[in-house]
């Protein structure tokens, strides 16, 4: 009977997830999250924004994955619309990804501290109201779905880890995180780290729905690595300075890219990089590819050294 009791007991607590936030998993020394309160602060901000008409504005946030279903009671709604309009007109223009302000909220939820200076008496109020209504209509399948893209992202890293760890070391000149780095997955949202005090990536499954399943791997690695990138991002802005400010994010992304790609060739799975899938690298960098490629290709084969790179890099773009 006792063991029928704590088996009762184990089969509730699985299918009723807890607001307590703990990794779902580590491989390679990332943790990887699903957290309540990161994907609430989330899905308001993209709840607002889906209020907001398709222009060509600027878009702070990807589109909702799916629409939310309407919450139950006429309360219910009232309280949630409320909270949608609150992040509408105080959050919605503020970047997720940049400033001083927004990491620490950020950070603040990831550490379940709503007490927290950097989340004010207003925000505090707006999260804590919706809640109640995102944890009984919503997060039961946000959670669910975010955990299920995790064990799946992470049984994929795993085949892999030994030869992402050697070769991210030796392109990016830096030692591997030897301490935990974590990596939230939120439902709706796009990719950004962030890395002070401490590096802390967040992922949106949605940004890589349409590619190859192995671009979920990238995607983390390549938010991971704004870390790794830190000394070869001085390194270049001394060889080119504030001209090419955005050229170490190209080479963040076309290392990544090609190591994973390289590593899963010689397994015999074709791969193309997110910033070749999606042309990113001629919409966003277009003016360094032929640089980087030249450069950088050879570098991450091992046949140059990572001045030679850069000075590569710099005759391209310079002319010097």
């Amino acid at each position: 009977m006792r063991c029928l009791f704590l088996l009762i007991l184990l089969s509730l607590s699985i299918a009723r997830p807890a607001l307590a936030d703990v990794p779902v998993v580590t491989v390679a020394n990332l943790e990887f999250h699903s957290s309540f309160w990161l994907n609430l602060h989330h899905v308001l901000f993209g709840a607002a924004w889906a209020r907001r008409p398709e222009t060509g504005a600027r878009r702070l946030t990807g589109a909702l994955p799916a629409a939310l279903p309407a919450p139950v009671s006429e309360d219910e709604r009232t309280a949630w619309d409320a909270a949608v309009t609150y992040y509408e007109r105080e959050m919605a223009d503020r970047d997720l990804r940049t400033g001083r302000a927004m990491t620490a909220i950020k950070l603040a939820l990831a550490a379940e501290d709503l007490a927290s200076p950097s989340i004010d008496a207003p925000l505090r109020a707006v999260l804590e109201r919706a809640a109640p209504i995102y944890k009984k209509h919503y997060w039961p399948e946000h959670d669910r779905a975010n955990r299920q893209w995790i064990e799946r992202t992470a049984q994929l890293l795993r085949t892999i880890e030994r030869e992402i760890v050697t070769h991210h070391e030796r392109v990016y000149g830096r030692e591997w995180f030897p301490s935990p780095v974590r990596v939230d997955v939120v439902w709706v949202g796009r990719a950004y780290t962030t890395l002070n005090p401490v590096t802390h990536a967040v992922v949106s499954p949605v940004e890589v729905a349409a590619l190859a399943e192995w671009a979920r791997v990238e995607i983390v690695l390549h938010e991971v690595c704004h870390e790794l990138i830190l000394p070869t991002e001085k390194l270049l802005a001394d060889a080119l300075g504030k001209e090419f400010g955005d050229l170490w994010h190209a080479v963040q992304f076309y290392a990544t890219g090609t190591i994973l790609q390289n590593i899963l060739r010689a397994r015999g799975v074709e791969y193309s990089p997110y910033m070749y899938a999606t042309g990113l690298f001629d919409r966003a960098w277009g003016r360094y590819r032929k640089a980087v490629e030249a450069a950088w290709g050879p570098y991450v084969r091992e046949e140059i050294t990572r001045a030679q790179a850069i000075e590569r890099t710099a005759a391209a773009l310079t002319g010097k």
